[in-house]
C-alpha cells in the first residue's frame, strides 16, 4: 500500500527566501566548523599537563633511572632513598640501571614505578634508623643509634644488599649511561631520556669514554637529567660543562612531601580553567546554532 504523498502549499514569492537560505547555510557551516575546532582543542588540552595536574620534578618522566651504587656514595640511606620515594609515588613508568664498575639493567623501560619499592627496601632495610654520633645530624623521623653500639653492628651486618660485593668498587658512569641509552633505543623510548642519580665521582680512566657517551646523548637528542649526591666541585663543573646547568635536578624537589603537596593542590584545583572555558564556548556555539539555524515556524504577523 502506497503512503499518501505529503501535500505542500505553493509559495509564490519563494525567490525572496534565497538570500536568507544562503545566509543560514553560511552561519550553519561556520558554527559547525567552530564546534569541531572547539572539540579538537578540548581533546588536545585534556591530554596535556594542565594547571591542576601534579607537577613532577624535572626528570620525573624519564624512561630510565641510572643509579650509582659505587663505594664513593657511602651508605645509600636517605640520599638515594628520597629520590626513589618520590619516583615511586609519581605513578610513572621507569626502567632501572644499576652501576658501579660495571652496569646492568635491573628493570626495562615501562616498569611501574611502584616496583621501585622493592629496590628501596633492599637498599635501606633500616630506613627509619640513623647510625650517627651525637654531633651528626639525622634526617627527620629517624631514630639515632650510636655507631659503636652492638645494635649498630647488627644493622651493618643485615644491611648488606644484593649488590654489596659486586657494586661497591670504582665508578664507571659511562657504562651506566650506555646501558640506559641502549635500553631506550631497544624500546623506542629515547624521547623519555635518562635520570642519573650519582655523586659524579667518576674514574679518571673513564673520562674519555664518559665524554663520548655524553656527546652521543646530545647528538641523538636523548634528554639527560642529573641528581647530584653531594658531588665534588670539579665533578659537578665537568657535568655542567657537558650537559648544562639546566640538566641538574634540585634534590629538594624530589622530597616525597613535595609530591604530596602537589597532589593536594591538584585535588583542590578542580576543573582546569582551559577546559572550563572551552565547555562554556561550546555551550554558547550550540545556543547560537539553535537561535540562528532553527526550523522555520509560522507565526502571526505583528
Amino acid at each position: 500500500m502506497r503512503r499518501p504523498e505529503r501535500q505542500a502549499i505553493p509559495l509564490a514569492d519563494i525567490s525572496l527566501l534565497r538570500d536568507p537560505v544562503r545566509r543560514t547555510a553560511v552561519i550553519r557551516w561556520t558554527l559547525a566548523a567552530a564546534l569541531v575546532v572547539v572539540v579538537i582543542v578540548a581533546a588536545v588540552l585534556a591530554q596535556r599537563p594542565a594547571s591542576s595536574e601534579i607537577v613532577l620534578a624535572q626528570g620525573g618522566r624519564s624512561g630510565v633511572v641510572v643509579l650509582d651504587l659505587s663505594a664513593s656514595i657511602g651508605s645509600p640511606r636517605r640520599r638515594i632513598i628520597e629520590p626513589f620515594e618520590y619516583l615511586a609515588q609519581t605513578g610513572q613508568e621507569f626502567g632501572l640501571v644499576l652501576f658501579s664498575g660495571t652496569a646492568y639493567e635491573a628493570a626495562p623501560p615501562g616498569t611501574s614505578s611502584t616496583e621501585l619499592r622493592g629496590i628501596m627496601q633492599a637498599l635501606s632495610p633500616f630506613g627509619n634508623i640513623c647510625v650517627a654520633s651525637e654531633r651528626a645530624t639525622c634526617p627527620p623521623h629517624t631514630r639515632r643509634v650510636d655507631p659503636d653500639s652492638p645494635e649498630a653492628d647488627r644493622i651493618r651486618r643485615e644491611s648488606a644488599t644484593p649488590w654489596t660485593e659486586s657494586f661497591r668498587g670504582g665508578t664507571v658512569i659511562s657504562e651506566g649511561l650506555r646501558v640506559a641509552r641502549e635500553s631506550l633505543e631497544r624500546h623506542h623510548m629515547t624521547d623519555r631520556g635518562t635520570l642519573l642519580v650519582s655523586d659524579l665521582d667518576d674514574s679518571l680512566l673513564d673520562l674519555p669514554q664518559l665524554t663520548r657517551e655524553l656527546i652521543t646523548y646530545r647528538d641523538e637528542g636523548i634528554p639527560l637529567n642529573v641528581v647530584a649526591l653531594d658531588p665534588f666541585d670539579d665533578d659537578r663543573f665537568f657535568f655542567e660543562r657537558m650537559v648544562g646547568r639546566g640538566a641538574f635536578v634540585d634534590r629538594a624537589n624530589l622530597a616525597p612531601r613535595r609530591l604530596l603537596d602537589e597532589k593536594q593542590r591538584a585535588e583542590k584545583a578542580g576543573v582546569p580553567e582551559g577546559i572550563a572555558a572551552l565547555a562554556l564556548l561550546l555551550l554558547t556555539l550550540l545556543a547560537l546554532n539553535e537561535h540562528f539555524c532553527g526550523r522555520l515556524a509560522w507565526r502571526p504577523q505583528r
